[in-house]
């Protein structure tokens, strides 16, 4: 039977899907980002409950704007250039731009830890956010794990990763490991890996699936509290009015704060969960390309990447792409206050 027919069909979609959905996601991820980052300076934003959730916000913001133009700009070069280019050119931009790309995409889940963490001891262990709030803790913890992403990350500027330059007769260019320098190849198919699994995707993700899950039961919760007290004031007797009165601006207040955390944690959780399942597969997905090129690069006829393999590759970077650009349509959908706050940043 003959698979070329097909494979070359595939190839085709491949191809037009590369050349045609970065050119969509890109305005709208910028325009997006740039609109969330302007929301969370809002002053709304800046009061105390809500200070260090909204520059962790605008952290990555900025964050996925970086990462989504180093994807982009690279992918967009490489489909419409001819030869094809990439977004490097010379042996050491290639490491500096593999160095920076995966430096980014791991803080990104060290940021969105850093904002669950911030929410998590705010609504759960409200009595010690003052605290946590003025001894700047969740700066310490996201400089922590900037050191260590960029610790593990430097191995990628090492001499052992080669350069291989497009020409007429090779349209590929090539940046990683050198064929030669197997041990290198081996630690960052399978120690890389493992390392980006543990504690770049099962740590973070699995503490921000449990501290929202708390966050959500601690909030509603909250809830019943209110209307309990309200319940009370009601049926108060008349000669308790004054008490009524100091009750009633407890409820209000009461219920006005947790009204507005809970509209503000229910989009972060959001926010997080979309960038769990989105995020997550390219770090899974990177083993299983990592293993593939050490086979490929131990046969004789040296194959290229399979048609499967690039099909794979594709779906695992538009969900890139859309973890990069969610955090402003999920605070759109999700938030009265975020969309209150949009609508007045444009009066």
């Amino acid at each position: 039977m003959n698979f070329s027919l097909p494979n070359k069909r595939l190839e085709n979609a491949i191809q037009i899907t590369n050349s045609i959905f970065p050119l969509i996601i890109l305005p709208l991820a910028t325009v997006g980002n740039l609109l969330c980052f302007l929301v969370f300076c809002r002053p709304i934003f800046q009061k105390r409950l809500t200070r260090t959730s909204s520059i962790c916000l605008r952290l990555l913001c900025i964050n996925d704007l970086i990462l989504l133009y180093l994807f982009i700009i690279d992918v967009l070069l490489k489909i419409y250039m001819e030869p094809p280019k990439r977004i490097y050119s010379t042996p050491e931009t290639c490491r500096l731009y593999k160095f920076i790309r995966y430096s980014f995409l791991d803080m990104s889940a060290y940021l969105q830890l850093g904002l669950t963490t911030d929410r998590f001891i705010c609504c759960v262990h409200h009595t010690y956010y003052s605290h946590w709030r003025k001894k700047n803790y969740l700066y310490y913890l996201l400089i922590t794990a900037f050191i260590l992403i960029v610790l593990k990350n430097i191995s990628f500027l090492s001499s052992l990763y080669g350069y291989t330059m497009s020409t007429h007769k090779r349209n590929i260019t090539k940046c990683s490991v050198k064929i030669e320098a197997k041990h290198f190849a081996m630690y960052m198919a399978y120690g890389q890996s493992l390392i980006d699994v543990i504690f770049i995707t099962c740590i973070p993700f699995f503490l921000i699936v449990y501290f929202n899950s708390r966050i959500l039961k601690e909030v509603l919760n909250l809830r019943p509290t209110c209307w309990s007290t309200l319940t009370k004031i009601i049926h108060l007797k008349p000669g308790q009015n004054q008490d009524s009165n100091r009750s009633t601006t407890v409820v209000l207040t009461c219920s006005r704060s947790k009204h507005r955390r809970l509209h503000l944690t229910f989009a972060l959780g959001c926010i997080s969960f979309v960038f769990v399942l989105s995020t997550a597969p390219y770090k899974f997905f990177k083993i299983v390309e990592r293993h593939d090129k050490v086979i490929r690069d131990h046969q004789k006829n040296r194959v290229s990447k399979s048609v499967q393999l690039q099909l794979a590759e594709l779906i695992i970077d538009c969900l890139q792409y859309f973890s990069c650009s969610t955090p402003f349509f999920v605070c759109l959908t999700t938030s009265s206050m975020f969309r209150e706050e949009l609508r007045l940043l444009f009066q």
